[in-house]
């Protein structure tokens, strides 16, 4: 959880079978659906079914593992710089420990990502499941403040910075090719893109074409890089994009060698393209440094 001053898809080619599973496993999932068209509103339903979608892709896709994000977008505070957002970020990491939550949070900086006028950077929160992230949330509106009071030397006595949007997704990583620890860079580069599935085309589609591009990848000598899928969960309105996709790099050596090397190897592996272009569409790519400050997962 962020702390400041703060001033939220569709359902595509889904198996009905795999929906009523869903739905009988879901009991308030069903209730909600069942008030959604008693109001008859056509924006609720809209994210209702999204979610249906997020859930299916939890439980029946292949995946690494699945957890909970959130974007905090924030503006520095007069006086303040990065090292401050930094150093606050830290102190709630103490916080978060003596808590006993399991959290994670990186900071993100633009690096390539068009627009930034209203904000400067974006704290990237994680937890590893839904009861972790809303025990941290308690945590944090009903301790923090008392904490931070009680941890003077630890805690900033003002705000690093100001932030004014908030979202929460879904996130679930799809492939990596992991380096170890020593050859990770401290920040690394990340991209991300908007996506939507074609019609016709499903996460389970999805989930095996990265599958068979992963092999390839392996045996090309790409190293050091992974790809999660995001989907809307809370704070969002009119999405008009399915999920984001995350493609992240664990040193800017293995972000160079791809750059350099992706275009030799999409000649030799055209269906790695191909088949992708199937599958989704994908736009709006924009880059950011991502460093992790602390970890309590």
């Amino acid at each position: 959880m962020a702390h400041g001053v703060y001033k939220r898809m569709p359902l595509r080619s889904r198996k009905s079978g795999e929906l009523l599973e869903l739905l009988k496993s879901c009991p308030i999932l069903m209730m909600a659906i069942r008030f959604g068209f008693y109001l008859n509103k056509g924006h609720f339903m809209k994210q209702i079914f999204f979610l249906m979608a997020a859930l299916l892709s939890m439980t029946v896709q292949a995946q690494e593992y699945e957890a909970r994000s959130e974007f905090f977008f924030c503006s520095l505070n007069e006086g303040k710089t990065m090292e401050d957002v930094v150093a606050q970020s830290e102190a709630y990491g103490k916080f978060s420990t003596d808590m006993g939550t399991k959290y994670a949070q990186a900071i993100l900086t633009p690096m390539h990502a068009g627009v930034t006028t209203d904000y400067d950077y974006i704290l990237w929160g994680t937890w590893p499941d839904g009861a972790a992230m809303y025990e941290e949330w308690g945590s944090f509106v009903n301790g923090y403040g008392g904490w931070a009071v009680g941890n003077s030397g630890t805690a900033p006595s003002e705000e690093a910075g100001s932030c004014h949007r908030s979202i929460a997704m879904f996130n679930t990583a799809v492939i990596h090719n992991r380096i170890p620890m020593k050859e990770r860079d401290e920040r690394q580069p990340v991209q991300f893109t908007q996506c939507s599935l074609k019609d016709g085309a499903s996460m389970s589609q999805l989930h095996a074409q990265a599958e068979k591009n992963k092999e390839k990848m392996d045996k090309a000598g790409f190293k050091g890089w992974g790809i999660h899928y995001f989907f809307p969960y809370l704070g969002f309105e009119d999405v008009e994009y399915d999920f984001v996709q995350m493609n992240h790099w664990y040193s800017y050596e293995a972000r160079g060698y791809m750059a350099n090397n992706w275009g030799g190897f999409l000649e030799e592996n055209p269906d790695v393209a191909s088949g992708m272009q199937l599958l989704v569409d994908c736009s709006n790519t924009n880059s950011y440094v991502s460093q992790l400050i602390f970890n309590n997962m």
